[in-house]
């Protein structure tokens, strides 16, 4: 009987110190990737470490953001709420600002860290526009147990600073241009404008450097330094490494670029607003017309889209070989197998399509993004076709991690897909995008996407209901007999069932939102 007695003790302690013992994090943020990935079925990108990644836990092909834009997109993650909830849709210029409008709104890394977790951030996770609005600090000081600020970034010893550019014939032009734009009297956009009609600030740059020349690389360096600083911790880790690139410029050193032959990059095979699409669906503002090399305003020749695209998949190679890196590392200290390693894109990214080289829009393009989660002891290189949210990886990595779910989150949890990638656990995706004056509310259903716009959206600090009754113009998508959104079915006899059902979605999640609106500290 003592042997039975002293056998149950050393039972319950080795199961109390299984227990206590919790799944460390590893949190990886991509800006403006797009699902142009090996794992989600892509002939021309060269990542081998995503694809890697994606063998060791389930792909989402039909996850999306819920707004195409970074700082909403971002909150909206790392709070687990709608931006209709959150009042929040824009970034800069002292507005949608998260703690001012919601001081005591709960965030990812604030409830693990609340939770016994170092939380430890490095590079671009909130933008920093909608937090502190410092670029060289913390983003959301309350969320982290240290954060590293997104430019101070430490090159290898003897490297060139971190930079977007570092060709010395780019920068000289740069700051000749520069020069004369102000002895014209031009500062702020007309500077920028005047900088690049005159070629300064090219979309691309291809040169010879380190990797960690560009920003990415030193965020590899910092989270290599602080998976080696953590390997000793009892503490469990919630570490975020948020990469910047593939966002314009689309700068990385040439290896990357070397590994595309540029000639035989494809076009998109249509680039035209969809055939009865509303004007308000698309705006005048294009990313890349922003930058030097790219026109301002008409046709983008079909060189510099091959060169854009060539430079965006270098950008992707590039953050692959980051990523590797942290991964590496993680195996190297041992850790690997006791960490959960999620991969996100904030939004999608239109590549000529629409004839369009950015975000902001509500269409496919900008608005589905590749998420990955690895590494969770569930099933394991498989994928899932099911409709899902980014915001469902706030309850999903609690119930992961075994952390308690707060309550009231919009997002749900993904547990049961990574269980069995056949089931689902919600029947659409919401984005929305406020444009030309419209507020447009979309939904995306395994096969079909259905945008309601409004005229006129909620500002900042105002939470009634401006949406009228009936949205002023709909669009309705097949993406099963038109992948490519070649036309608006909105109306069309075959699809009156289909677009009676995405209404009445469209129609539920506007009621729900309603509901659930947060008053913001104006009101």
């Amino acid at each position: 009987m003592k042997l039975i007695k002293y056998l149950s003790i050393l039972l319950a302690l080795g199961c109390l110190a299984v227990s206590a013992k919790q799944k460390n994090v590893l949190f990886i943020a991509v800006d403006d990737l797009k699902p142009l990935l090996n794992c989600y079925g892509d002939d021309f990108a060269v990542t081998p470490n995503i694809d890697k990644l994606a063998e060791a836990g389930t792909v989402f092909q039909n996850a999306h953001c819920q707004q195409a834009v970074c700082g909403p997109s971002r909150v909206s993650l790392l709070t687990g709420y709608y931006p209709d909830t959150t009042g929040i849709y824009g970034m800069g210029g002292g507005k949608y600002k998260l703690r001012e409008m919601h001081p005591d709104i709960l965030t990812l890394p604030q409830h693990f860290k609340n939770n016994g977790y170092a939380t430890i951030g490095t590079g671009k996770i909130f933008d920093p526009r909608n937090v502190e609005d410092d670029w060289h600090g913390p983003q959301d000081a309350i969320s982290w147990t240290k954060f590293f600020g997104k430019n101070p970034y430490n090159a290898q010893t003897g490297g060139p600073k971190a930079g977007h550019y570092h060709d010395p014939e780019v920068l000289a032009l740069a700051k000749l241009v520069e020069a004369e734009g102000k002895a014209n009297g031009l500062k702020g956009k007309p500077l920028r404008n005047y900088m690049r009609d005159r070629g300064a600030g090219p979309a691309v740059e291809c040169y010879e450097v380190p990797d960690d020349a560009y920003k990415d690389g030193a965020v590899a360096n910092r989270g290599v330094e602080q998976l080696d600083r953590l390997k000793d911790s009892e503490q469990p880790f919630f570490l975020a490494a948020g990469f910047l690139k593939p966002h314009l410029p689309f700068v990385a050193p040439k290896k990357y670029w070397d590994l595309y032959d540029r000639a035989s990059l494809p076009l998109a095979p249509f680039q035209h607003a969809p055939n009865g699409a509303p004007d308000c669906a698309i705006g005048d503002y294009v990313e890349a017309r922003t930058y030097g090399g790219v026109p301002a305003d008409g046709t983008i020749s079909d060189t510099t889209q091959r060169e854009l695209i060539h430079g965006y998949l270098a950008c992707v190679s590039y953050v692959d070989a980051q990523i590797g890196k942290l991964i590496a590392k993680l195996k190297e200290t041992g850790q690997y197998e006791d960490t959960l390693i999620v991969l996100w894109g904030d939004h999608g990214f239109h590549l000529g399509d629409k004839h369009l080289f950015g975000k902001h829009t509500n269409y496919e393009e900008a608005t589905r993004s590749p998420l990955i989660i690895a590494n969770a002891g569930l099933q394991t290189g498989t994928a899932s076709a099911a409709p899902v949210n980014l915001i469902d990886l706030f309850p999903t990595l609690c119930d992961l991690a075994g952390v308690v779910t707060p309550d009231g989150l919009d997002g749900v949890s993904l547990v049961p897909i990574l269980k069995d990638a056949s089931k689902s656990v919600q029947k659409y995706a919401a984005s929305l995008y406020p444009i030309n004056g419209y507020m447009g509310i979309a939904v995306r259903t395994k096969d079909h996407r259905y945008v309601a716009w409004y005229k006129g959206w909620r500002k900042p600090g105002w939470c009634g209901n401006r949406y009228q009754d009936e949205p002023k113009f709909v669009e309705l998508y097949d993406y099963v007999n038109d992948p490519l959104e070649t036309k608006n079915l909105s109306g069309h006899p075959d699809y009156e069932a289909i677009e009676a059902r995405m209404m009445g979605l469209s129609r539920e999640h506007v009621a729900y939102t309603q509901r659930k609106q947060f008053q913001t500290v104006e009101d």
